[in-house]
């Protein structure tokens, strides 16, 4: 059990999810990354400490596949060729005034590749039949990953084919 107070969190309006509203394929880590990605801006004087992550898959895969969750440490490049699309960060509270200082995005180039620092997802397959085939996976991280200012996180994967679907982090906004 974690001993972040998330409750104070949440009525101070200081918690917020990030998530994606349409499918996109995940990637393996490096610069260029795709799916959803989360980013604590430069000077932002804010931890972002994750509380919980999922994913959920929108087609049906031919292979073994893993998903974990990457992470670029702090840095002072600024990530580039950015898509929105279908990314959106929101109040964790339904809070309409509450704002978080993250951004995220479908697709970014970060100035250092990503490292996957949680595996918590997996798919396994029987060549010439069916594998198992869960849909949705979560994951409790209750503090344990989060993101310095100009760190980033995004969903990466391994296998012969990588998932399309669509990812959601949650966290805290803490002062540094």
């Amino acid at each position: 059990m974690s001993n972040i107070d998330t409750i104070a969190y949440a009525r101070a309006g200081r918690t917020f999810t990030c998530s994606n509203v349409s499918a996109k394929i995940i990637t393996v880590v490096g610069t260029a990354m795709t799916g959803l990605i989360l980013y604590n801006p430069i000077g932002s004087n804010k931890y972002m400490s994750f509380m919980s992550a999922g994913f959920t898959l929108s087609t049906a895969l031919g292979a073994i596949a893993s998903i974990g969750i990457a992470i670029s440490p702090s840095q002072p490049v600024v990530p580039a060729t950015l898509t929105v699309g279908s990314a959106v960060i929101k109040s964790a509270t339904g809070s309409a005034s509450a704002a978080s200082i993250g951004v995220t995005w479908d697709t970014a180039t970060l100035g250092v590749a990503c490292v996957t620092c949680r595996w918590f997802a997996g798919l396994n397959w029987i060549t010439g039949g069916s594998g198992q085939a869960p849909y949705q996976f979560s994951d409790k991280i209750d503090g344990e990953l989060g993101l310095m200012p100009g760190a980033a996180a995004a969903f990466a994967g391994i296998g012969g084919t990588l998932p399309t679907g669509m990812g959601s982090i949650s966290y805290v906004e803490i002062d540094i």
